[in-house]
Parts: C-alpha cells; sequence; structure tokens
C-alpha cells in the first residue's frame, strides 16, 4: 500500500493542475481525493506513458554505509534537449509506520532526503553523471533503504522524463530503468 497525506496530495494537486489525484493505492487506485473527474487522470497517464523518453537514466552505482549512503546516476541523452532540466535523487525508506490524529499509518515508501543538480548537456549522445552522498538518521533502517533518481524539466510542465529505482541492499539485481518509457510521477 503506498499513502500520500492529504497536504502532500493538495501539492501534487496544485503543482500538477490537476483537481482530483488518488492519496491510497493497493495494487491499484484504493482511494482518491478531490473533487473533479478522476477519468482525467487515468487519460493523462495513458496518453502519457506510450510517449518513448528523450533521455535514459540509470544509478550505476550506489553504496550503503554505517551513516552515509552514496548514488551514482547516469544521464544518458537519446535526442536533443533544452537548456533547464534537473537532475533528481531522492533517498527513499520502504515500510515506514507514521504517526498522526488518527492513529498510526503504515506508508509504502517515505522520501528522507532529496538532492539535485542542473543537467547541464543538450545534445543527442552526451552523457552526465551525478554523484551524491546522503547522511542517514539512526532511526532509519538500512535494509528498508531504497534511491529514486529522475530528470524533470520546469519548461516541459513540470513532466518527468524519465526514471530509475533501486534497493541499496539485500539485492544482487541490477539497478532497474524504465529505459525510453515516459514516466509519469505524481
Amino acid at each position: 500500500m503506498f499513502y500520500v497525506s492529504p497536504h502532500v496530495s493538495q501539492r501534487f494537486s496544485t503543482y500538477y493542475g490537476q483537481t482530483y489525484v488518488p492519496n491510497h493505492f493497493t495494487d491499484g487506485v484504493l482511494n482518491r481525493i478531490g473533487s473533479g473527474n478522476y477519468s482525467n487522470y487515468v487519460a493523462d497517464y495513458n496518453t502519457r506513458r506510450v510517449i518513448s523518453a528523450p533521455l535514459t537514466v540509470t544509478i550505476p552505482e550506489r553504496k550503503l554505509g554505517s551513516s552515509t549512503a552514496y548514488a551514482k546516476v547516469r544521464v544518458a541523452l537519446e535526442e536533443n534537449l533544452p537548456a533547464g532540466h534537473t537532475i533528481y535523487v531522492g533517498l527513499w525508506e520502504d515500510k515506514v509506520v507514521v504517526g498522526g490524529t488518527y492513529g498510526t499509518t503504515p506508508v509504502r515508501v517515505m522520501e528522507r532526503d532529496l538532492a539535485t543538480t542542473s543537467l547541464t548537456i543538450a545534445s543527442k549522445g552526451q552523457t552526465q553523471n551525478f554523484e551524491h552522498t546522503f547522511t542517514l538518521q539512526g532511526s532509519w533502517k538500512r535494509a528498508d533503504l531504497g534511491l529514486t533518481a529522475w530528470v524533470q524539466g520546469p519548461n516541459t510542465g513540470r513532466e518527468v522524463h524519465n526514471a530509475a529505482t533501486v534497493k541499496l541492499s539485500g539485492s544482487s539485481v541490477s539497478p532497474s530503468s524504465l529505459g525510453r518509457v515516459k514516466a509519469l510521477f505524481n
């Protein structure tokens, strides 16, 4: 299950110009908040998911230490891209339980930290690496930490061009990437 708190859902709604956004997912949408036509959200998703991305994002290196987590992100342009894009790397923790007014809520994934840098390449065939070391808090469960990297540009209607994600420990599986599939993050 994935849960987005009401104030975060409102930020997503405002940010993406949608009046109806999901706030619970359990192998699909369980509950929606906001007003409006939910089919507009689904239509946006179905339209965007078939558009090939102008770049690929991979996480070729990651290291989990006792107090830090290191990430190396590689962006490769598949076509020319205008200036103004940003590389984001989010450190997240899975299976977090948070307390609130109405008791505790299991949260599927909670973002713990975020790092950014400008995408400085613009021509097809170019690559750029971004390395960052996150400082970990003692209460975070190391086995449940992971990374997600994505490229987004303010001059593209806040569109996420592509993304990759990987767990930091417990797996020898190669980091996953969406290839040239366009990502929809909300």
